[in-house]
């Protein structure tokens, strides 16, 4: 599989999770809704919003980096756009329940910032 392709498929599968997202917020309404759906469209918005991350963070990255190969850059971008992803997700959840803080969101920003570090010490051994 090339670069290429796994782009445009990132791309299709974020632009169909959206789709779904607002199907979702389109046919029922989220205040009324059982936990199913609930789960259904906290994965939807997840998956649109790590796909658009990704997508986003590879062409910026490609853009400043032109001398590198594009596949080093699709790890990179998949693992950050899954973390803001979860992170405004997480955001969104804790919102709903009622608990959303400048100290519970700073709190949860520093779990999401920490497991970043990790990943880039891990890297760096």
């Amino acid at each position: 599989m090339t670069s290429r392709t796994y782009l445009w498929g990132v791309g299709l599968a974020s632009a169909l999770a959206l789709a779904s997202f607002l199907a979702l917020i389109w046919f029922f309404s989220p205040e009324n809704s059982s936990g199913i759906i609930l789960i259904l469209l906290a994965l939807s918005l997840f998956l649109s919003l790590c796909g658009f991350f990704s997508l986003l963070g590879f062409y910026i990255r490609r853009r400043k980096q032109r001398d590198k190969s594009a596949i080093y850059f699709l790890g990179i971008s998949f693992r950050e756009g899954a973390l803001l992803g979860l992170l405004f997700v997480g955001f969104l959840a804790m919102k709903f329940f009622q608990v959303f803080y400048w100290w519970t969101a700073l709190i949860f920003l520093i779990i999401v910032v920490a497991i970043e570090t990790a990943f880039l010490y891990g890297e760096r051994n």
